[in-house]
């Protein structure tokens, strides 16, 4: 290899490195935010879960609409990815659970995508699923109202009976290094999937909970509050979902630049060694051509 090539690659992975070095430290800023409004969330979300369990035997018993159980003919998967690439594995992950998840929902229904992140988007268009409905643009914390147009979409959809079962496909922050693409039924609304997925959250249990006072009735509750806490449980979902792509990204870019670093290294290498050569190879023709005028 040439010196002037040997050259051409090292300032083009340095250039990588700068890059990939500033996307790493504004995902670091990023993703201490993000998991900041995540784990702040999570107590809230937990209290939403404990009044589900209390309520939900009394809305059964009059046969709420966020707890019937239809015969299955369609169901909606909402899908929450990213808008942008550039975080590993992230994904890719949550795309391998959603597809393996649909082809289970297939057996029972027909099944759409509500598609949250313009890589779910360009995912399920490639895979020629049927996407019923697209959203992006949440900004990089999420705020709730941002997440009322995809909850009043889902709500209305299942109350007019358009779907019969929803469930929401999502990536836990569980760390830093570590997030677990997870699903859940979102409606009808399950007590034990949703206690199940609220305990892993928090690692907490929660058998000595408190009865609530509910005022003034139940039925004012499934009229009035219910939706509100879905579309909570569904901003809690992109929450973590955020927390976990700019941690994901946050890695990626590490790994990015570990690798540019070492790459630059081993060009350097090369380039020594090369420059070497051609002073040798200098010196020799030097010294023939001296031998020969002698």
């Amino acid at each position: 290899m040439e010196l002037k090539e040997i050259r051409r690659k090292i300032e083009s992975v340095s250039n990588i490195r700068k890059l990939t070095g500033a996307l790493e430290t504004l995902s670091a800023l990023k993703m201490k935010k993000s998991q900041k409004f995540a784990l702040d969330s999570r107590p809230f979300a937990q209290k939403v879960n404990q009044l589900l369990s209390h309520i939900e035997p009394v809305l059964k018993a009059r046969k709420d609409i966020f707890l019937r159980q239809d015969e299955v003919k369609k169901i909606l998967a909402v899908v929450i990815a990213s808008d942008r690439g550039f975080c590993g594995s992230f994904n890719q992950n949550v795309a391998r659970l959603a597809e393996k998840e649909i082809r289970k929902m297939k057996e029972t229904g027909e099944v759409e995508v509500f598609s949250v992140g313009k890589k779910a988007t360009a995912n399920f268009k490639k895979k020629k699923e049927k996407i019923n409905n697209s959203f992006f643009g949440i900004g990089d914390y999420g705020e709730l109202e941002e997440v009322k147009p995809i909850s009043d979409y889902i709500i209305r959809a299942f109350i007019e009976r358009k779907f019969q079962k929803v469930y929401i496909v999502w990536t836990d922050f569980q760390s830093t290094f570590f997030q677990k693409p997870r699903i859940m039924q979102l409606l009808p609304l399950d007590r034990e999937s949703l206690r199940e997925i609220f305990k892993e959250i928090s690692g907490e249990k929660h058998e000595h909970e408190t009865d609530p006072i509910i005022e003034p009735s139940l039925g004012m509750v499934g009229r009035e509050i219910i939706p509100q806490l879905i579309e909570y449980l569904i901003y809690q979902c992109i929450l973590e979902s955020n927390a976990s792509e700019h941690s994901a990204r946050m890695v990626a870019m590490r790994n990015a630049s570990d690798n540019a670093k070492k790459r630059v290294g081993e060009l350097m290498l090369d380039y020594n060694k090369a420059r070497q050569e051609m002073i040798t190879r200098e010196v020799t023709e030097i010294s023939s051509a001296k031998e020969v005028l002698e």
